[in-house]
């Protein structure tokens, strides 16, 4: 196995992990929430920053565009998903802003691996 694809499997397992830890995170008793400090201020900023990271470790890992775009699309409907499990479970409101935010750090993971690779793309050819 070549070095690129070893790397290219860590980070698709790795982005695997995350969402993972992201479900049980999600799930914790809010007492445990506030103790991880994963509400208040800096909640938003966790969304944005916690999609951002899978969205990087999985879509920045395939090359086909359709892939990509399909992969974000996957990302985004599982930050819905746990966002409406979440309603359902602890009988709170759908937190709709929680659900832009997710997609919001997909959408900004998405540029990145695409700028990058277009830097990529625009050096070889220098």
């Amino acid at each position: 196995m070549s070095q690129a694809r070893k790397s290219r499997t860590v980070a698709i397992v790795l982005g695997c992990i995350w969402m993972i830890m992201l479900a049980v995170l999600s799930f914790l008793p809010n007492h445990d929430k506030l103790l991880l400090h994963t509400s208040g201020h800096y909640h938003r900023w966790g969304h944005l920053v916690a999609f951002l990271i899978v969205t990087l470790l999985l879509a920045g890992n395939v090359t086909s565009l359709r892939v990509r775009f399909a992969l974000a699309a996957v990302i985004v409907s599982f930050g819905f998903f746990l966002e409406y499990v979440e309603h359902i479970v602890y009988t709170n409101p759908l937190e709709r802003s929680d659900i832009r935010i997710d997609s919001l750090g997909v959408v900004l993971g998405l540029i990145i691996v695409l700028a990058r690779e277009e830097f990529i793309r625009m050096r070889r050819f220098d």
